[in-house]
């Protein structure tokens, strides 16, 4: 179906037809009777436009990018289900665009996306700081970066304040009475790793306590690594108190050895890491946990991408958001007394 048999049916010439589908009636004013003659012959017609030949023409295409790391992870499928719903409201369609944590992906989507003609890319990269391809693209399309970011960069970006939240999970885990604590951690240099690790090593300094290097691990942020790392850690020492895991998915692959150990010795381990609390009385035990706000990182990212958009010198800001610390959290099956009390004397 093409413009020339609107004109046809309705005797318009295709300026005004073509006009009237890029919604610039008032603008060229045109009648709302022409409009309305024009629009109920598309309708008939059962006319639509060819967006590519559009987002030539116009230099717009009305779509943005999404690229996450990982879309299995409740984390990242909710950031970008929130920031679909943001964009749609604006008038953005969008591509996601999953990575599974490889950067060469990363950088096939990023150019696919450019190549697709979306007018900006909301990224939270694998990468720990720009690339070539990006350091190109970014000069033509706005780029904002969310969660992860690069440890140096001028892009916008908005993530959490990640290293206090680590420091005061951490601080908690000792106030409960608990001196040796392991740390099971994601991709070694990458910031999210880097940052809630220095967090992690912030509460054993202030209580000049020593990390013990034999209880760090950096396998990745799957469940699998969870599994791996908590693993290799209840075979060097079984004994161990206290565990930080970097994400929830990594938790979750921990809890695996976890349940089984606690049943088989009758000790239990106290475990913390960030966005966890849901599963609080899932496990029906006490966790330690630091809940992100999806909702202002989604609102964010989007925010600083519109004005990126709308004005491409604008928009450098970097954000960094305050994250939930409602630290302890108690399973409505077990009471909340006894380790109030703990965390009192602590």
């Amino acid at each position: 179906m093409s413009i020339k048999q609107i004109q046809e049916k309705t005797g318009f010439s295709y300026s005004t037809i073509s006009r009237v589908l890029n919604g610039k009636a008032k603008e060229f004013r045109i009648s709302d009777k022409t409009r309305d003659s024009i629009m109920t012959a598309v309708k008939a017609l059962g006319y639509r436009p060819n967006l590519v030949a559009r987002g030539l023409r116009m230099q717009k295409t009305n779509t943005i990018g999404l690229i996450v790391p990982d879309i299995q992870n409740p984390f990242f499928g909710e950031l970008a289900w929130r920031m679909e719903r943001k964009l749609r409201g604006f008038g953005y369609s969008t591509i996601l665009c999953n990575t599974d944590e490889i950067a060469d992906n990363e950088e096939y989507y990023l150019q696919v996306l450019i190549d697709r003609r979306v007018d900006g890319v909301i990224l939270a990269p694998v990468h720990t700081r720009e690339w070539k391809g990006l350091e190109e693209i970014r000069w033509k399309k706005p780029v904002v970066l969310i969660d992860r970011i690069f440890f140096k960069t001028d892009l916008p970006w908005v993530t959490g304040s990640n290293e206090q939240a680590a420091d005061q999970m951490v601080t908690t885990l000792f106030r409960l009475g608990h001196s040796r604590i392991a740390f099971l951690g994601g991709v070694p240099r990458t910031y999210m790793n880097t940052m809630r690790f220095r967090g992690f090593r912030k509460a054993f300094a202030r209580r000049g306590i020593a990390v013990e290097s034999g209880l760090v691990f950096n396998e990745g942020y799957s469940p699998a690594a969870g599994k791996k790392m908590m693993a290799d850690l209840l075979a060097r020492c079984p004994e161990i108190e206290a565990v930080f895991c970097v994400n929830n998915l990594v938790f979750l692959g921990a809890m695996a050895h976890v349940q089984k150990h606690e049943i088989e010795t009758g000790r239990r381990i106290l475990m913390a890491a960030f966005d966890i609390a849901p599963y609080c009385d899932m496990f029906k035990r006490p966790l330690v946990c630091a809940t992100q706000d999806r909702e202002k990182l989604a609102d964010t990212a989007v925010s600083l991408l519109i004005k990126g958009i709308q004005d491409p010198h604008l928009s450098r800001e970097h954000v960094m958001l305050p994250i939930d610390l409602s630290l302890l959290r108690i399973p409505r099956t077990e009471g909340g007394g006894a380790w109030q009390k703990r965390l009192d004397k602590g």
